[in-house]
């Protein structure tokens, strides 16, 4: 059976097995991320071919599950795209629900998450070189991965097998089925004026009235930078970035770095400090935050002025060659207090095309 005939609901695990095997022979130390995408199935699919000591399927009760991590202690959360990758090591606290499909913390773990696409959960051991790693992983309806919660030396895991024995759901066979996900459809991309967009924007009282321009508008994010003018979106260098965190960690300064997919937006607050290049990935390694770049993919950079009742508001936003968003930088700030100087100082600095 080849690699292609594998994927789909008629997949054959025993073979999916065999060629994740076959992969780790050949490429040593491969996340089943990349493996996934190198045998054409879902990480999920992937996940859940391996042997029930190692996997259990959960039942779909998403917020119950998400207040009882809130007993756990410390853990580390993890979400990604497919250029970055955001890891926080912090406490669950106080999850607000709104409806069926909004959820939100804040705090130290600071969540905003779009609970309608979190659609399958598995409780995941792995033996390692320094004992057993715990995680719950929640997927889309698609298989890919939404959101990680991994156990520390911190966590309390006698809270986590409770939680695991009480949701542990009646199926726990190898295939799942999956649905085929429509990316977000923008009608009016190329069809909008620049006076469509910069009306609106000069309009706005705070920055989360942003996403509802979009949807008024019909257009994706990239589009409303490209069409608003260069006062309100700038195009700025390819490793903007990397210089912004450089200098950030050199003076100190409290930034929020936002890393997100459909499921869910993870946010950072704080200062960084160790930053380290490898390869095509930058990075930064602290003991609470870690962020992983990929900056080879990232074809563009904006540095973005939106009006708000508390000031102007000034971000870094880099998108992948899909018009995809990968990573937001703001200066720290809370509603009501006006933008910290020294990011404005920091971004006015950045090269321009």
């Amino acid at each position: 059976m080849s690699i292609q005939d594998m994927a789909g609901s008629n997949i054959d695990p025993s073979a999916l097995q065999q060629g994740w095997n076959n992969l780790k022979e050949t490429t040593p130390g491969i996340r089943i991320r990349n493996a996934a995408e190198a045998l054409n199935v879902s990480e999920l699919e992937l996940l859940l071919v391996q042997p029930l000591a190692q996997r259990v399927r959960l039942k779909k009760e998403v917020t119950d599950i998400l207040r009882a991590v809130e007993c756990f202690g410390e853990v580390m959360a993890l979400s990604r795209n497919e250029q970055a990758v955001h890891e926080r090591t912090a406490k669950y606290k106080g999850l607000k629900v709104y409806g069926r499909a909004m959820g939100m913390y804040l705090g130290d773990m600071d969540l905003r998450l779009f609970l309608n696409h979190w659609q399958h959960i598995v409780a995941v051991s792995e033996s390692m070189s320094k004992g057993l790693r715990r995680s719950l992983q929640f997927f889309d309806a698609a298989g890919g991965a939404i959101h990680k919660i991994y156990a520390t030396d911190n966590t309390d895991v006698s809270k986590w097998d409770e939680l695991v024995a009480a949701m542990t759901a009646d199926d726990q066979t190898e295939r799942v089925a999956l649905e085929k996900i429509e990316t977000s459809r923008f009608p009016n991309i190329g069809s909008v004026t620049s006076e469509d967009v910069r009306t609106p924007w000069s309009k706005l009282t705070d920055v989360h009235e942003f996403n509802a321009l979009l949807k008024t508008l019909q257009i994706d994010r990239l589009e409303a930078f490209e069409k608003v003018g260069v006062d309100y979106a700038q195009p700025i260098k390819l490793d903007s970035v990397e210089v912004a965190l450089e200098a950030a960690a050199e003076t100190q300064l409290d930034i929020m770095i936002f890393v997100g997919n459909r499921g869910i937006v993870q946010i950072y607050t704080g200062t960084v400090n160790k930053l380290l290049r490898m390869n095509q990935w930058f990075n930064v390694l602290d003991p609470k935050f870690n962020l992983h770049l990929n900056t080879s993919q990232i074809t563009s950079c904006w540095k973005v002025r939106r009006p708000s009742s508390d000031g102007v508001i000034t971000s870094i936003d880099c998108f992948n060659a899909k018009r995809e968003l990968v990573i937001s930088l703001f200066g720290a700030r809370k509603p009501g207090q006006k933008e910290l100087v020294e990011w404005q100082a920091l971004t006015a600095k950045l090269e321009t095309l």
